[in-house]
């Protein structure tokens, strides 16, 4: 039986948040990138590619370092792809993937913002793809008959799919062959939230325990918004807002982590957390802290 190739795609704009989505925590020695790994691998006997985008660098770092404690054997089959053309869409990280696992029998798909995934799904997944008919050009989860990612696709697709563009994913080449996808079908949960918000994240983080991480707090300072409006301007100019919760932005300094506190709104940010990002472990460690923070100081609110 032929190994199980994976692909992992994180490369997206993450627009609609606003920092990189997949650099949040989701439990201890974990972000969301690393915890969707560690799914695609518990299924994967094959290659692992993780497409990486925005934040390549750090991504690559997290990657890594999550891997250094891992055994040896799934380093070898963990590569990492830089898809330079990411801005232009989902169907461009896919091809990226796929270019790679070109001999490949057929990539199991995940996306980086569906983290809550569970070892007993994806074992039925994992034996649906190994006793698929051999017609059947893919394999995916579904909920009440609707297909959900993760998905396989067989070989076959893969022309199909190098043919896409825009901010296309496997979902338009599959509508075309629904007579020919074998669903498994896992009914409603969390393995199928796909974290496109900050309320969608806290929610889940609450649900899953993950906003229970220790963390050294971050002092809060009070200050006018005059003695931040330029950098707050420069911030809601640039091509992804780097929003962190409603209200609150997540920017670099090159001095200590400090919560900046508006005595009024500014433009809708209310806060601004700064700390020093130039670093990937520096700018990992600042999401985390800061995340963690936020968290907690949404749980007091509630």
């Amino acid at each position: 039986m032929p190994p199980i190739d994976a692909i992992v795609l994180s490369a997206g704009r993450a627009s609609r948040f606003g920092v990189p989505k997949f650099l949040l925590p989701a439990g201890e020695g974990h972000i969301l990138l690393t915890r969707v790994l560690e799914h695609a691998a518990r299924v994967a006997d094959g290659r692992v590619a993780v497409v990486l985008g925005r934040e390549a660098r750090v991504a690559r770092y997290a990657v890594e370092r999550w891997l250094e404690g891992q055994p040896p054997e799934l380093g070898c089959r963990v590569l990492t792809v830089l898809n330079r053309h990411y801005r232009f869409g989902q169907s461009t990280s896919l091809k990226a993937g796929m270019r790679v696992l070109a001999e490949a029998q057929g990539v199991l798909v995940f996306l980086a913002d569906m983290p809550a995934l569970t070892p007993e799904k994806l074992a039925q997944l994992k034996q649906a793809i190994q006793h698929r008919d051999p017609r059947a050009l893919a394999v995916a989860a579904s909920e009440q008959g609707q297909i959900r990612p993760p998905v396989f696709l067989s070989r076959m697709l893969f022309p199909d799919v190098l043919k896409l563009r825009g901010d296309l994913g496997a979902r338009a080449v599959l509508k075309a062959h629904q007579e020919k996808i074998e669903r498994v079908e896992w009914g409603a949960g969390p393995w199928f939230i796909d974290i496109d918000d900050w309320q969608t994240f806290h929610d889940l983080a609450h649900k899953l325990s993950w906003a229970n991480e220790s963390f050294v707090p971050i002092p809060h300072e009070d200050v006018p918004a005059s003695a931040i409006q330029s950098r707050v301007d420069a911030a809601l100019a640039s091509e992804t807002v780097p929003w962190l919760a409603p209200g609150l932005l997540l920017l670099a300094a090159k001095s200590e982590t400090r919560w900046l506190q508006l005595p009024r709104s500014y433009r809708g940010v209310q806060g601004v957390i700064v700390g020093p990002a130039r670093a990937p472990a520096a700018y990992l460690g600042l999401i985390r802290r800061a995340s963690l923070a936020a968290l907690a100081a949404s749980g007091q609110a509630d």
